[in-house]
């Protein structure tokens, strides 16, 4: 028994040429310790999102340079558009790396489109009204610092993303007799708390959902579903306590 033991403890070798002897062998516990894994996370998901209109300073995002002469855009109070909130749904992503512990930082951001009726209204000399279809656009960005508790398969984590998002809104505008289609944008500080929880599939694989609200707006609540990999095995902790 105690031989069979030191077998099993040995490294692995195998052979890189035909020369007797010549071979390279791994390190002790190269298969098994998390030790020496990245504690890195990549997830990626779906993000709702809601944006309050109250505030916000829209600007239109024709580019200057790109104008046509003479012509001279427009902006507006985010108030203006009849609608108390944004909203939209797209994708969202990100990776995060263990500081110490189970608390942990990173990268997170995405995309995400809806569509709204917006008021007609006029602004200097433009007339602004709803544009059909797919007509709002979110942006947004941030790094996430948060804490997670192991829960043996599953796990809960508390998290705020610190950042910012842009929103763009499109509408038919009417000026001097002249019809066209463009958007404004408008942006905001995001400061996100989330309650998230996840349910580990394999040791590197996690399923999950988080709800949060933008501290800065309190109409900008958030909701997303996760998938996401772990480098180190259940992120080297699968303790209840």
């Amino acid at each position: 028994m105690l031989g069979s033991a030191t077998a099993h403890a040995r490294n692995r070798c195998v052979e890189v040429s035909d020369t007797v002897g010549e071979h390279v062998c791994s390190s002790y516990g190269d298969s098994w310790s998390i030790e020496r894994k990245l504690p890195v996370t990549f997830r990626f998901g779906l993000r709702y999102a809601e944006l309050s209109t109250d505030g916000l300073s829209f600007k239109e995002s024709f580019k200057s340079k790109d104008r046509p002469k003479g012509y001279v855009g427009y902006s507006y109070a985010g108030e203006a558009l009849g609608t108390p909130t944004l909203s939209g749904v797209g994708g969202d992503g990100g990776f995060t790396f263990l500081v110490v512990g189970q608390l942990y930082t990173g990268v997170d951001g995405g995309l995400a489109l809806g569509s709204t009726r917006t008021a007609t209204f006029t602004t200097g000399k433009h007339t602004l009204s709803d544009s059909s279809g797919v007509d709002v656009l979110f942006l947004h960005g941030g790094v996430p610092v948060g804490y997670r508790i192991p829960l043996g398969r599953a796990s809960l984590r508390g998290e705020v993303l610190f950042g910012g998002v842009l929103a763009a809104v499109s509408q038919r505008y009417e000026v001097e007799g002249r019809r066209d289609t463009a958007s404004a944008t408008a942006g905001r500080w995001l400061v996100e708390p989330r309650v998230a929880g996840d349910i580990w599939f394999t040791q590197h694989v996690t399923f999950g959902a988080y709800a949060g609200v933008n501290l800065l707006d309190s109409r900008g609540h958030a909701l997303g579903l996760t998938f996401a990999w772990h480098h180190r095995a259940f992120d080297g902790d699968m303790s209840l306590w």
